[in-house]
């Protein structure tokens, strides 16, 4: 059997966890890959390999804890590991597909998960499925309030994401691979001293720092605060920047053209600005797409005549890392001094507020 492993550079001391397998004759012999998975940049980093023989393979991984993939041939898995840990692979309950048991924080990252799957399935799958009903049937109406329902359901999906952080994962490398879905408008302040008891625990983890700048960017987002500042190409391809704007009003929204809810957003959206464009407010759409031709084909479409800007990359876009967006749709209301006053409004409740804001002149 060969084993390879190598560590990733980097300073900082790092511990170690071992991973191993005995998988069945349907897994052909072949390589092993180990990678460090980043939330933020969306990218593996390999950190070991080995091969398959007969079925087994066993490597360790200097790394500090985090989150990592394993692929072996055409099948791969997510998983947490941290310092001094044995984990071991076999295949998923139907005997196909992988997965790592052992070890205390994987144990809790696939409680996790199985939390997640279910939460989904109780709050949004439903809606989900009754739009695409309607949708069959063309009852455009009672797809966009069905739609206004699914993005309330996934609001307090992510909210009761954020419940079991705080209530199981303290301590727990499982706390990183949670943090992607966190939302910072729900108790922030108990999600960051999860961070903070963690980061005392491995004070020179990767994920300690990542986690760290993670609820600095929440709070640099919070109802009150200055906005960061945005800027990127337009269609056209000019320079587009939130300075610009500063003296009106602005939605910050992020936005796909594949994002069904995105797109129903965008028609009351058109009413919106028409009404008050002359009134000092502004809409900056900011995209995640990754296809400039699907992104364009969506602005005429939907005839969304305000100001666009992308740069992309998808969801690796520092654009929306800035904001700490990770759902879709997703929008921040500014005021003429470019403070946050209002975040996720939508339809009806955006409009009055638009127009009392305008009345105000605050």
């Amino acid at each position: 059997m060969l084993l390879v492993g190598f560590a990733l550079c980097g300073g900082g001391l790092r511990g170690a966890f071992e991973l191993s397998a005995q998988l069945p004759a349907s897994f052909a012999d072949g390589p092993v890959t180990l990678s460090r998975e980043s939330l933020e940049a969306r990218e593996l980093m390999p950190v070991a390999t080995a091969r398959l023989v007969n079925g087994r393979f066993s490597l360790r991984a200097e790394q500090g804890p985090g989150l990592f993939k394993l692929s072996v041939g055409d099948a791969d898995i997510s998983f947490v590991a941290a310092d001094g840990q044995a984990l071991r692979v076999t295949v998923g309950t139907e005997g196909s597909g992988l997965r790592v048991i052992g070890g205390a924080d994987q144990e809790l990252f696939a409680a996790y998960e199985a939390f997640r799957a279910e939460s989904l399935a109780r709050l949004v799958f439903p809606v989900r499925e009754a739009i695409a009903a309607r949708q069959a049937t063309g009852d455009l109406a009672g797809v966009a309030s069905l739609t206004e329902k699914e993005v309330a359901a996934y609001r307090e999906h992510r909210r009761e994401l954020n419940e079991f952080t705080v209530a199981k994962l303290h301590g727990s490398a499982a706390l990183y691979a949670a943090s992607l879905r966190w939302d910072g408008d729900d108790r922030l302040e108990a999600l960051a001293g999860a961070v903070r008891d963690f980061a005392g625990k491995f004070p020179e983890a990767e994920i300690s720092r990542l986690m760290e700048e993670r609820i600095a960017r929440f709070r640099v987002t919070a109802i009150g605060a200055v906005a960061p500042e945005l800027a990127g190409s337009s269609p056209e391809g000019e320079t587009v920047s939130l300075k610009e704007l500063r003296g009106r009003f602005v939605l910050v929204d992020f936005w796909a053209s594949w994002c069904g809810p995105c797109r129903l957003e965008n028609r009351g959206y058109g009413e919106l600005y028409e009404r008050h464009r002359a009134a000092g407010f502004e809409i900056l759409a900011v995209s995640v797409d990754h296809d400039a031709r699907g992104w364009k084909a969506a602005i005429a479409k939907d005839g969304a005549t305000w100001r666009h800007i992308a740069d992309l990359t998808g969801w690796k876009s520092p654009l929306a890392a800035r904001y700490s967006v990770t759902a879709l749709p997703a929008s921040f209301l500014l005021d003429r001094e470019g403070r946050i006053v209002a975040k996720d409004v939508r339809g009806k409740a955006l409009a009055a507020l638009v127009a009392e804001k305008l009345r105000a002149g605050r």
